[in-house]
Parts: structure tokens; sequence; C-alpha cells
């Protein structure tokens, strides 16, 4: 009987050796990220799952794929915190911020981007529609090299820069800037304070750049419609008389049409003697108004989907319990503190 028992034994220990090798050939690690090997792998009748070491691996296995889903879920809300853009104090920090939006929205494939800058002048950014005593040259003086320098900051590497005249008069303060990269995939052109009589060399170039980048930088058309631009809206001979009169509806569409989206635009206005900033930065969504408390403080009034007119910044002024500014100044009414 002890040599049966003994013969036993050492059938039993070969039997478990074998059944251990057997299960460890059959142990799997699920790869992460992938839920087609993840189904594939999650086999319940395998006797890897009743294997110790292999239900270690299972389990190391799970966690790689919840790791996967955190990640994913993390890169969903890093999507949602994206920031509201906020003013910029210097000419530096505004090109930096605009130079990071048009890079944002060219990887998105807008190939096509309109830009509206404030204009630097005395360490001071200064709206478009301020006191310019030299008129539309004055500001052309300052947007053509501004334009130069944004393109500049767009690629890492330096580009070859060339400028050409767009006005015959050499008086309406228009130009085309041209970036030339090592690789013409990278090429960039940047129309600088178009009006709407040089819309078709608009069109022109867009036709030629194909699926390289175009901006309009400071158009000299309005962004808000009044009455011209109402009749110009319309069509046949009413909507060329409102064009004719000065309406820019048609040019507006025309920019439109040629598939042109607001990237960077920030423009100031004076409400109710408040000094007040809209602006629209991609990829942040929308529209945000800014102004400053009595104290210089730069403080968020609010933001929405369309671009903000005259009255939806006062409703937002109101809505904040800001008096006008006489009445403040008069002691008619508080101060405006953040």
């Amino acid at each position: 009987q002890e040599p049966n028992l003994a013969f036993a034994m050492a059938a039993s220990l070969v039997l478990a050796a074998l059944f251990s090798i057997i299960c460890t050939s059959h142990a799997f690690v699920v790869p992460a990220c992938s839920a087609l090997n993840v189904r594939s792998s999650l086999r319940t009748d395998t006797p890897a799952l009743r294997n110790k070491n292999s239900m270690s691996t299972f389990r190391s296995s799970r966690i790689s794929v919840r790791m996967c889903a955190d990640s994913s879920l993390e890169e969903e809300q890093n999507v949602d915190k994206v920031k509201p853009p906020m003013v910029p104090v210097t000419e530096t920090e505004m090109l930096e911020l605009c130079s990071k939006s048009i890079r944002a929205a060219f990887k998105e494939g807008k190939t096509r981007q309109k830009i509206r800058l404030l204009m630097p002048r005395d360490g001071a950014l200064i709206a478009t529609d301020e006191d310019w005593p030299g008129g539309i040259m004055q500001l052309f003086n300052i947007a053509s090299p501004l334009t130069r320098n944004l393109l500049r900051r767009l690629n890492d590497a330096a580009p070859q820069l060339q400028e050409q005249r767009l006005d015959e008069s050499g008086v309406d303060g228009i130009s085309l800037w041209m970036a030339q990269y090592s690789q013409a995939k990278d090429d960039v052109s940047a129309f600088v304070q178009p009006n709407t009589e040089v819309i078709d060399s608009v069109a022109q170039i867009c036709k030629s750049a194909g699926p390289r980048l175009v901006l309009i930088v400071n158009p000299q058309w309005r962004e808000t419609a009044d009455g011209y631009d109402l009749l110009g809206s319309k069509e046949g001979l009413l909507g060329q008389i409102g064009n004719f009169l000065g309406g820019t509806a048609g040019a507006r569409k025309e920019v439109s049409d040629l598939g042109f989206e607001d990237t960077y635009l920030i423009q100031q206005y004076v409400v109710r003697g408040d000094d007040c900033q809209i602006i629209k930065a991609f990829p942040y969504p929308n529209w945000v108004v800014y102004t400053s408390t009595d104290d210089g403080k730069k403080v968020m009034l609010g933001e929405q989907a369309t671009r903000p007119t005259y009255q939806d910044i006062e409703a937002l002024l109101e809505a904040k319990g800001v008096s006008a500014k006489w009445a403040r100044e008069a002691g008619l009414g508080k101060a405006f503190k953040e």
C-alpha cells in the first residue's frame, strides 16, 4: 500500500504542476483603451480566472481600463473647462492671445479667419473708433506692422514677409501681407483693413490659397447693422442703393460666403460713460463682456452666444446694479465696486 500511496502522491504533484503550467499559459492582460480587446478577453470560462496569478493580472487589467476611462473623462472635462478670454493689457499680450486662437482654429480646419484688434498707442490699447486725427491712414500705420508681428507668431519658423498695397489712391490704408515659410502649406495671407472695394481681391486670394490660412485683420466695414445695412440686405436695386450709400451688409455676406469666421475679436465701446470691451476668442464659444470698476479693476459683466449689442451691454450693467458714470461722479449713484 505504501508504494501505491507514494505513486499516487507523485502523480498528484505532476498533475498539479501541469495544471499550473496550463493556467499560466492562459493568463491574459487586457490592452488598455481598447474596448474590442476588452470584450474579447473577458472570458469567464477560462481556467485563468481560477488561477491566483491570473486573477492578479485580471485585476491589473481592470485598473488599466478604469484609468483609460478616467483619462477620457478628464479630457472631456478639460474641453468643458476652457476659460473665458481675458482683456489683454499690452500689445505683446494681445498678439500672443490672438496667435493662440488662430493656431487653435486652424487645427480645427478653419482656414478663413477674421480678426479685430485694438491699436497700441502711448502704451495703451485703444479702440479703432476713438479719436485718431490722422484717420484711416494713422490706423493703417499701426495696423500694418501689428499684422506683420502677428504673422511672425503663427509658426516656430521665421517666415519671409512681403507687403503689397491694395489701395490705388494710397489713402485708403489697405494692404496684403504674405508670409512664406519653408513649406508652402504653412504660407499665410493677411489683409489689413480691407474695405468693400477689395472683396474681389479677397475672393481671388482665397481661391488660390486653397487649404492655406487667409486672415482679414480689422476690416473697415461695421459688424452691426444700421438703416443703410437693412436696405443693403435687400435683393435687387434697393440693395445696391443701400450698399452704395454706405451699407455694409453686402460685404459681410460676401465674406461669410467665402467661409470667414470670427477667431479673435476684441472691441471697445463706451456704454453709459463706462469703457466696455467685448471679446470673442476661439475656442471659447461665447462672446464675453468686460468693464472696469471705479478703482480700475477689470470685471466680467457676462457672456452670450451672439455678438453683444449696445443694448445687451447696457442690460448687463443694469443687472449688476451699475448706475451711469455721470451719476456716480455726481454722487447720485453708488460707487461701482467688484
